[in-house]
């Protein structure tokens, strides 16, 4: 059987080298904690909190986040495929760096200033989801929804394989650059010749 967490509260501390799929984890703390090579593949994070901690080279696919706060959370060189953040408990803030976030859903969440760079997000939703001031920086969208989302001052000047259509949403302020913006014109039944 795969051993789980011992303690109720981690602090400052580095785990790396774990494979804990398929398991509950639940009402642990985790403060100023760094998790390396870890595999959480299918665990259910119930009512647990993440705080100024990073995840580096780490599989959270398919994870469970159960009323989990994750509050200055670092996710790098990662896998975090297939979540459902809509169940999140708040504060919420996170950002993604050179990882794949495809097919997880952020509906109506609140994401101002979160930074995707570098990251894969295909497929995923962010209907409804406040983006202000978001930074998606290299990032590939292929495929993403969007919906009545809140885009004003975000920057997509570098992002690519987005469709976004801007009478559904708010893009006032948004970075763009071509040749995808010209993605745009689709939306007017428009040709960029």
């Amino acid at each position: 059987m795969k051993k789980s967490f011992e303690e109720i509260e981690y602090d400052d501390e580095t785990f790396q080298d774990l494979s804990l799929d398929g398991l509950i984890i639940s009402g642990v703390s985790f403060d100023y904690c760094s998790f390396v090579n870890c595999s959480f593949n299918k665990v259910v994070f119930e009512n647990c909190s993440f705080s100024e901690s990073s995840f580096d080279s780490c599989d959270l696919s398919l994870v469970n986040v159960k009323t989990s706060i994750f509050n200055d959370v670092k996710f790098i060189n990662s896998k975090v495929i297939g979540v459902n953040w809509s169940s999140i408990g708040m504060p919420f803030e996170v950002s993604f760096e050179n990882t794949d976030i495809s097919m997880s859903s952020f509906y109506m969440l609140d994401l101002r200033h979160t930074k995707f760079i570098k990251s894969k997000l295909h497929d995923v939703d962010f209907v409804k989801t406040n983006l202000q001031k978001a930074n998606f920086t290299e990032s590939d969208l292929l495929g993403s929804s969007f919906s009545n989302t809140n885009l004003s001052n975000a920057d997509l000047s570098t992002a690519y394989n987005y469709m976004i259509d801007p009478n559904k949403n708010n893009l006032k302020g948004t970075k763009v650059s071509l040749p995808e913006a010209s993605s745009f014109l689709r939306y007017f039944e428009m040709k960029l010749i």
